[in-house]
């Protein structure tokens, strides 16, 4: 039975270990034992977690392991540490490049993944790079897994990082819904359902009919084309893009 191993148990580690464990129950899964708060209540409520004691005692135990630490994090959390040839050790690390993985994993194999928080609910994205039979087998189950088709396309132009800000703009909406005498019950409600029925329908729309929705969802002088015309001329959409194109410039060692 494979053993997946974890070292760095952080906000993402743990939302892929919980998804791992509902997907399948019968998985062995090792946690290190940072954060400590995180691992301990992992191992608590899951019955096929066990915390381990070091890093190096995750990485002697497992066939899989998984680099889930931040990158400031990196260089102390590996010191002392080898892989075995067999291994597979998966990186999460932001900004870190397969050739500075291998570098890491030495003699094992290395691939890179980009999760999403959803993946503990078994959605929403994941990127691999390279192509591995074992890691594909392995996450197929926890979401909708793209296999880059090269290390820059990782990324997907840096969409991952758009996550916060998708939550401010919907605060900024449902801020807008209650300066306008909305109760703020009400104005989650609507501006959540909004954005689900919007994801819904670019979701049921076939991916070459995709630019076919901006038009669809504007009529000529109304009130979507004023909006949109707005956020257009300010250039928002140019500043996001920008921001995007600079995530992609930043490396492990310059990120906290």
């Amino acid at each position: 039975m494979t053993t997946i191993g974890f070292v760095g148990t952080g906000t993402i580690s743990a939302a892929i270990v919980r998804g791992l464990a509902s997907a399948d129950p019968g998985l062995r899964i090792v946690v290190s034992p940072r954060s400590e708060s995180v691992s301990m209540a992992l191992a608590q409520s899951l019955p096929n977690v066990t915390r381990a004691a070091s890093n190096q005692e995750v990485v002697g135990q497992s066939d899989i392991v998984v680099l889930g630490m931040r990158p400031a994090q990196l260089t102390d959390a590996l010191a002392g540490i080898g892989f075995r040839r067999e291994q597979v050790v998966v990186s999460l690390v932001a900004g870190l490049s397969m050739a500075e993985i291998q570098n890491f994993a030495g003699s094992a194999r290395a691939v890179r993944v980009v999760p999403l928080p959803g993946i503990e609910h078994r959605v929403g994205p994941i990127t691999l790079y390279p192509r591995d039979p074992q890691i594909e087998a392995l996450l197929t189950p926890l979401g909708d897994l793209v296999v880059a088709q090269s290390q820059d396309a990782l990324h997907m132009g840096g969409l991952s990082a758009f996550m916060s800000s998708y939550f401010e703009m919907q605060a900024r909406l449902i801020d807008a819904a209650v300066a306008a005498g909305a109760p703020a019950e009400d104005a989650r409600t609507y501006v959540i359902s909004l954005l689900s029925m919007l994801a819904d329908t670019a979701s049921r729309t076939p991916h070459d009919q995709l630019a076919r929705l901006v038009p669809e969802h504007q009529t000529k002088g109304g009130l979507n084309e004023f909006v949109r015309g707005q956020l257009m001329q300010s250039g928002w959409y140019d500043t996001l893009a920008k921001a995007l194109h600079d995530v992609g410039t930043l490396s492990w060692n310059k990120l906290g």
